[in-house]
């Protein structure tokens, strides 16, 4: 009955973050931890276009129509807008009750919002994603997390469209339409589920309604290890958890 009133589903927003500069090029890739190299998004996109393109060559001999030959599979890309609102418009976030769609969106009413700022928060999401840092000088790669489609990949484009202002000029609504390149693969996998090994090292960003005890049952299958993820991340009250975090969970043998 409360299931069909105020429902169940679990909002994930789209996330991304950043992957550390490489000093080397032989450097193996490493998700950052620092809050700074992630970004949450206002609003998830409403839409997003994935585009492949595969590279032909053919001799050009009169009178002699010849087949195609492969020549090679251009990186794909994956494209969609960014929101950034100010408006009032769109509802605080409620916390941990945004995982129950109508009470979370009556706790916003009671929330006392937090002042959302167009150009700050654009910036946030430029350091994550188009800052250039590290030996390579471009653009650091990305992993953008959204549910369970995982991507990996670089920007290489980004056009802003102020929509809306204040009487000084200020802007209050900005639509960021992007676009990302990344391996086929990439572009193309869901988290895999041997990923979850728990003899691995294992990075999760905290999302709205997880718990430490939660998180180590998924990882481990027990989740009394919370407490010495706990020790490990220096999380002092684990009951807590900011939305956005990195928890590392330190590799373990499964017991039973």
């Amino acid at each position: 009955m409360f299931d069909s009133i105020f429902g169940t589903g679990k909002l994930n927003k789209m996330i991304f973050q950043a992957y550390l500069p490489k000093v080397k090029a032989s450097d193996q890739d490493k998700l950052s931890k620092d809050p700074a190299d992630q970004y949450t998004v206002l609003v998830n996109p409403d839409t997003y276009t994935v585009s492949y393109q595969v590279q032909y060559e053919s001799s050009n001999v009169p009178g002699a129509p010849t087949e195609p030959k492969y020549k090679a599979s251009s990186p794909s890309q994956i494209e969609f807008t960014i929101l950034f609102d100010a408006t009032g418009v769109i509802p605080p976030s409620a916390g941990p009750l945004d995982n129950v769609p109508l009470v979370g969106a009556v706790a916003g009413l009671f929330k006392k919002p937090e002042e959302y700022d167009v150009m700050k928060e654009l910036k946030k999401f430029s350091l994550v994603a188009y800052l250039i840092k590290g030996a390579d000088h471009r653009p650091r790669k990305v992993q953008i997390t959204w549910g369970r489609q995982i991507y990996d990949a670089v920007l290489t484009s980004v056009s802003l469209n102020y929509k809306l202002f204040t009487p000084d000029g200020t802007p209050l609504r900005l639509e960021a339409r992007v676009s990302f390149e990344g391996a086929i693969s990439d572009l193309l996998r869901e988290a895999d589920p041997k990923m979850a090994s728990p003899d691995l090292t294992h990075i999760r960003n905290v999302v709205a309604g997880d718990t430490l005890p939660l998180m180590s049952d998924t990882i481990y299958g027990i989740p009394g290890y919370y407490i010495e993820v706990a020790r490990t991340n220096k999380i002092f009250n684990f009951r807590k958890l900011k939305e956005g975090t990195a928890v590392f969970f330190p590799p373990t043998k499964k017991t039973k």
